[in-house]
Formats: structure tokens, sequence, C-alpha cells
């Protein structure tokens, strides 16, 4: 898998509602996905070229459950607003990424994930998580 992935955006949930910067990423064509971190759980929101084609929760980081276009997640956000990082990736890097979960699930889905989205700054106009 090529790691060609790029973190743009780090923040606590108090500067976003993760409705909005899902519509907000949608005209930008992003590539890649959001992951948000709960306490019980991390949640995967699959972006390609905008639009949110799938999601998945991963609970003690072997338990995948998947959440058709990551409905589930957008409505934990709201009961309990997280960290939200989100990753650009190459478009061929997304598609193995997604093929390798569903196929053949690693042993760390959190090694796998934190593999893919490396460095950090600022997302347009929204801060950096302190």
């Amino acid at each position: 898998m090529m790691l060609t992935t790029q973190s743009l955006f780090s923040s606590r949930s108090g500067s976003t509602q993760l409705e909005s910067l899902i519509k907000e990423l949608s005209p930008r064509k992003l590539t890649g996905f959001l992951k948000i971190t709960f306490d019980a759980c991390d949640g995967i929101i699959i972006l390609d070229e905008g639009t949110v084609v799938d999601g998945y929760e991963i609970f003690n980081d072997e338990l995948l459950v998947k959440d058709r276009k990551g409905r589930h997640i957008v409505e934990r956000f709201k009961a309990e607003p997280q960290h939200i990082d989100i990753c650009e990736v190459q478009r061929e890097t997304l598609h193995t990424f997604v093929q390798t979960i569903q196929e053949k699930p690693p042993q760390s889905f959190r090694t796998l994930i934190n593999s893919l989205c490396r460095k950090k700054r600022e997302f347009a106009g929204m801060p950096k998580a302190s």
C-alpha cells in the first residue's frame, strides 16, 4: 500500500459539527477518510471525491462494525463530540484500504489507520487541536 497520505485537519469538536464538516468537504472532492476518536470506539467515514461511501466503527482495535455511510458515527458525534482527523489519500490507496479492512482485516486497525494518517497541518480556516 502506497503511503502518500496527509492529515489535513485535527480538531476538538468544539470548533465544528461533523455533518457541517462533511458538507464543507464535498465540493473540495476530498478522497480519504475522517477518523473520529470516541471513548468507546473509533469511527471511520470514507469519502471518495467528496461523497461519503461508507463508515466503520472499530471497537477495542479488533471488532470492525460496518456503519452504512457513517450514520451511526454522525449520531454518536452529536451526543459525544470528540477528536476528528481528516486524512487525504490517493484514490488507489483508499480503495486498497477499504478492500483490506473488508476482506482481510488487519490485526491492528489503529496501526493501519495511523500509518495512513501521519502528518498534521491546519485545514482551511479551522483551528488546530491544542
